[in-house]
């Protein structure tokens, strides 16, 4: 029996609709504000924890998923909370925006779900919708997470998941060096380990597991 599962199924079920912005997305914001950024780009929104922080916070936001069920999760999210809801349907190798066309942007937890030479391709579109100058932060996962190695292995530290909700779904795994090649084009402003427990939905008998990601901030030169 097939239990794999595409994003579009994953954001039909409200347990996965995420609200709490990341913490890096939160210490960035007045940083980006003192800078003078307004323009941001939300790559892979989900449910649009971000976006509807972002706005309440003064800035004016377009996120981009891959999703429908998700980017109709987000919709209802900003408009339920009077923000609004400048939303594409779009895969993360062709954002469908005018070069130099945001000041910053994120992308957490989505640039590890490709094949390498894809990732390659949607980081070269966030640069060109970049304006000179601008900031992009991201957190990927690394190959100390607990589910690296987990399913069939496609191409060097990329998996497909054998196991937990998102069984099937393509992971691709970042040794220092490997990120370090793959953000050559961008200055690097900071680079982070982070470990903690995650938990991969809101129910309650779910127990909490042990992620491990790089969280990074770059700039385009």
């Amino acid at each position: 029996m097939n239990t794999s599962r595409s994003w579009d199924d994953l954001f039909a079920d409200q347990n996965f609709h995420w609200r709490e912005p990341d913490p890096g997305v939160v210490a960035l914001a007045p940083l980006w504000r003192e800078a003078g950024f307004r323009r941001i780009y939300d790559l892979g929104c989900g449910a649009g924890r971000h976006l509807a922080y972002l706005e309440t916070a003064g800035f004016q936001t377009c996120g981009t998923d891959v999703s429908p069920n998700g980017l109709a999760a987000c919709r209802e999210a900003l408009e339920q909370a009077e923000l609004p809801a400048r939303l594409v349907l779009a895969d993360m190798t062709t954002a469908p925006f005018a070069d130099a066309s945001f000041d910053a942007g994120l992308s957490t937890n989505v640039l590890n779900h490709n094949p390498r030479a894809a990732l390659v391709q949607a980081l070269a579109e966030v640069r060109r919708v970049l304006r000179p100058g601008g900031e992009f932060f991201l957190t990927v996962l690394n190959t100390w997470d607990w589910r690296y190695g987990s399913g069939a292995e496609v191409e060097p530290d990329s998996f497909v998941l054998a196991e937990g909700p998102e069984t099937g779904i393509l992971h691709h795994f970042f040794t220092e060096a490997d990120l370090r090649d793959w953000l050559g084009a961008f200055e690097l402003l900071d680079l982070r380990r982070e470990r903690g427990e995650l938990t991969l939905s809101t129910r309650p008998d779910d127990r909490p597991v042990m992620r491990d990601a790089w969280a990074v901030r770059v700039k385009r030169s």
